[in-house]
């Protein structure tokens, strides 16, 4: 009991302090700018340059729609609801799951030569559980080949694609064709998800809770800020690395309020993934690589969004990825070098600005290793299926050091650890200059905490 209340005057005397009030402020106000800033973004975008085969597509299907309604009118008089289509499209497709009810044919079979895959089809009656169509009971079959696996019994539960043609007026009801497209993994994924937030949860306590919104609230500035900006002309390197400023703030914020071991951990990870962007950058450059060259059919298809209206700019994409994808590792760095320069400068209050940072420096050399792996080993292992090809064609080393897939991935993974390696000395400055100033009223002070408070006594 004691110890509960003696915890709740800390906390009460914690709350008083202005930097805490001055941490949640700036955290509330980014995130309600952030909110603002995507409501914006949901405007739709426009259409300036579609070609003529999409105008006259469009148009025709609206004529065709407007004939058959009228005849429809002539001879019933009425309409049914399934024709009032809001969008005037008279061929709609959609995504829906649905539960086998009964395999009604199965010419399937194992293939021994390609690790007992099956190949063959199979007639499924299925229901369909989600969606305008709910409960409807429909024939669909079920082809399966060497790259297309996915085998159903009574009681699998599928994704399905649906075209609804409405076409044909006679039949009084749209005309639905099936196919399957996968297994319906919905709830793996939420329960994958579950089991992480519980186990940092457990394990993390108030620090894992918080970090679990401080990565909520980067997903959600990714997918509801960084991907709607790009596709409305943003340009993709300024803005990713402004988002990624405001993510690092309100991260290193939520966990661990305002202090010079934050504020060093917020400035030594801008100082490194700016170091990625700009090594990245010169990388592409000298390799006269612009991220249009990585994937054909994904730039093909980012082409045609882009020739059809969407301001997209594309070629900012590959070291906006890089900033991105480097973020992570450098924020861990940043805080672990920032976070142990605080803790010394606490237990030690006598060590100035030299020796911690040399104690930074050590520390940091230590966590370059591992976390240069970890980066390095994330990319290569993305790219594991590709090093198989490359050995099974044995292709010419000239190609494969020249070829657009290696030179991206190689720039990638040295960028980020580039980025992560001067991290650490950046840091280390950082943070030593500002724990291992002497403290005044107006500054902020390192930060302690009860472990370190009980050393000292």
């Amino acid at each position: 009991m004691i110890g509960m209340k003696k915890w709740m005057q800390n906390r009460i005397e914690s709350l008083k302090q202005p930097k805490t009030w001055i941490a949640a402020a700036i955290v509330v106000l980014v995130v309600a700018a952030g909110a603002v800033f995507a409501l914006w973004l949901k405007k739709p975008m426009a259409k300036y340059n579609a070609d003529y085969d999409d105008a006259a597509q469009v148009y025709f299907s609206h004529l065709a729609l407007a004939v058959d309604s009228n005849r429809l009118l002539f001879e019933t008089g009425t309409i049914p609801e399934e024709y009032a289509n809001p969008d005037g499209s008279m061929k709609t497709y959609s995504y829906a799951y649905a539960t086998v009810l009964e395999v009604l044919e199965d010419d399937s079979h194992p293939d021994s030569e390609t690790e007992n895959v099956h190949v063959g089809s199979q007639r499924l009656l299925v229901e369909i559980t989600t969606g305008e169509h709910k409960g409807k009971q429909l024939e669909v079959i079920n082809f399966m080949s060497k790259l297309f696996d996915k085998h159903a019994e009574k009681g699998t539960s599928l994704l399905v694609f649906i075209l609804t043609d409405r076409t044909d007026l006679s039949t009084g009801s749209p005309s639905l064709s099936l196919s399957v497209m996968n297994y319906n993994r919905q709830w793996l994924i939420l329960g994958l998800v579950a089991v992480f937030l519980i186990v940092t949860g457990i394990v993390g306590g108030k620090v894992g809770l918080r970090s679990i919104l401080g990565l909520a609230l980067t997903l959600a500035a990714v997918f509801f800020l960084l991907v709607p900006a790009l596709l409305k002309g943003f340009l993709a390197i300024p803005f990713t690395m402004v988002l990624c400023v405001l993510v690092t703030v309100v991260c290193f914020l939520l966990l661990d309020g305002l202090s010079r071991k934050t504020v060093s951990a917020i400035l030594g990870t801008i100082a490194g993934f700016t170091v990625a962007c700009v090594f990245g950058m010169i990388a592409s450059k000298l390799a006269h690589l612009d991220g249009l060259e990585y994937n054909v059919a994904e730039t093909d298809t980012l082409i045609q969004a882009k020739y059809q209206g969407t301001l997209i700019n594309i070629r900012g994409l590959f070291v906006s990825g890089i900033i991105i994808s480097a973020l992570g590792a450098v924020m861990d760095v940043a805080m672990s070098i920032s976070s142990s320069v605080n803790e010394l400068k606490v237990v030690n209050p006598d060590m100035g600005f030299s020796a911690l940072f040399k104690s930074g420096m050590h520390i940091g050399r230590d966590a370059v290793g591992t976390m240069t792996n970890t980066l390095i080993l994330a990319f290569t292992g993305g790219a594991l299926v590709n090093l198989l090809l490359i050995k099974y064609y044995d292709w010419d080393v000239k190609a494969i050091l020249s070829g657009d897939y290696i030179t991206h991935e190689v720039i990638t993974g040295i960028s980020g650890s580039i980025g992560l390696i001067l991290a650490v000395p950046l840091t280390a400055l950082i943070a030593s200059a500002l724990c291992g100033a002497k403290p005044s009223a107006n500054r902020l002070k390192p930060q302690s905490d009860g472990a370190s408070d009980q050393k000292q006594r």
